[in-house]
């Protein structure tokens, strides 16, 4: 046994928040845990059973994958996987190759000579490294699989939360396994398991990934722009939605912007019918608010605040949409004062829009008479409906209000 190993031999020479720590730490957990090292291997080796296998051994920061003394029959081999453990480890597809690198191995556990797994662990997102496939045997007789396999932390976590919240462990091995999520929570947040908005706690990084999940499911695709937005097919009125964590921490999200450019606010104001629908989504707990901006080719920019109620708003651009075309520099200041002069814009808006256009090479503007829409959810609310399993369903009922206001087809739910 490695003395880090030992439960009261930790690492002196390295921080609490340090890769090295955690690596310890889990193998630890595992060599004092049954029910942890079965939840973990089944993760690593689900064609096998750990009750079939010899007594584990478990090793850190090692070179050599064997120990010296390992007593093995000429001519035979022991097998061997290797696993890639990381926040986003996808499944690597370069083939384990043999290396004369000097390497020093993260995590060892080995099986007698039925099985020995190592593993490299990175807590960073979007790492790349070749350690998992390029593998210094030293020598030992030790075939190890085609291909890491990859195992995610968020995934391990998780398992091990579920592992305290349905009373599967109890007593001492309880206690180790609640003490590394909490090291977890402390020192490694960022990894920490986001499979429900409770789970993620307070922290940020893990609810707009928990976020962004959702989003994915509502819309029915893993692809966005950015974490939180998804694109709105079916109709020309609106492009996209975003869900998100309020910037104060207090509410989940969600928004939705019609009428975002100059060809969707013409595709919505000709629609007053849909106009009025989505106003009256302000009965149904939406705020809806102007979002007048400028757009040149596919950016946005200078966003104001409209002193019109929104009511007016729409009104106004019902009316004046028809009219509202691209602008050429020559034209720009007697439009922005008509603006002005109606209650579109105010004092601040000609400045925005002086900033990002008059005083800038662009020669070309065009007015984007859009809406913003929000629907907001408590934290507590939305981690109460998650942990039910209901948030999803809840986000698609809102998202559907809107398309439904706008006149477009709903989504419908995948099945997975």
């Amino acid at each position: 046994m490695d003395n880090h190993l030992n439960f009261f031999i930790p690492y002196e020479r390295a921080a609490a928040w340090h890769e090295n720590q955690l690596t310890r730490a889990l193998l630890v957990v595992l060599r004092y845990s049954p029910m942890a090292h079965q939840a973990w291997f089944q993760l690593v080796a689900p064609e096998r059973h750990l009750h079939d296998l010899s007594i584990a051994k478990f090793a850190t920061q090692r070179q050599h994958i064997l120990e010296t003394h390992t007593d093995l029959p000429e001519g035979e081999s022991i097998p061997g996987i290797s696993v890639w453990l990381a926040p986003d480890a996808a499944q690597i597809s370069s083939p384990i190759v043999p290396s004369d690198r000097q390497q020093v191995l993260d995590g060892i556990v080995t099986y007698g000579n039925d099985l020995v797994v190592v593993i490299e662990n990175k807590i960073t997102w979007g790492g790349v490294t070749e350690q998992p496939h390029r593998i210094n045997l030293h020598g030992s007789p030790i075939i190890f699989e085609e291909k890491p396999r990859s195992v995610s932390w968020q995934t391990l976590l998780g398992i091990l939360a579920d592992l305290i919240e349905r009373n599967l462990v109890s007593g001492a091995e309880r206690l180790i396994i609640s003490d590394f999520l909490d090291l977890v929570e402390k020192h490694f947040p960022h990894i920490g398991p986001s499979s429900t908005l409770a789970r993620c706690g307070t922290q940020r990084f893990r609810i707009e990934r928990r976020l962004d999940g959702i989003q994915g499911e509502v819309v029915g695709t893993s692809e966005g722009k950015d974490l939180g937005w998804r694109d709105l097919p079916g109709t020309r009125k609106i492009a996209m939605a975003w869900l998100g964590f309020s910037k104060d921490n207090s509410s989940i999200c969600l928004q939705m912007y019609p009428a975002d450019t100059l060809g969707q606010s013409r595709a919505f104001y000709a629609d007053q019918s849909a106009v009025n629908d989505v106003l009256a989504l302000q009965a149904n707990d939406w705020s809806v608010t102007p979002n007048f901006h400028w757009g040149f080719m596919a950016g946005g920019y200078a966003w104001t605040n409209t002193p019109l109620s929104v009511e007016k708003y729409c009104a106004y651009w019902i009316k004046n949409i028809g009219s509202t075309w691209e602008l050429d520099r020559p034209n720009w200041e007697a439009y922005c004062a008509t603006l002005e002069s109606d209650g579109i814009i105010g004092p601040a808006g000609k400045e925005a829009f002086d900033a990002e256009f008059t005083h800038k090479q662009r020669q070309k503007a065009h007015p984007r008479p859009g809406l913003r829409c929000e629907y907001k959810w408590t934290l507590a609310e939305s981690q109460q409906l998650d942990a039910r399993g209901k948030f999803v369903e809840n986000v698609r009922e809102r998202v559907n209000q809107m398309l439904t206001a706008l006149h477009a087809q709903p989504l419908i739910a995948v099945a997975r």
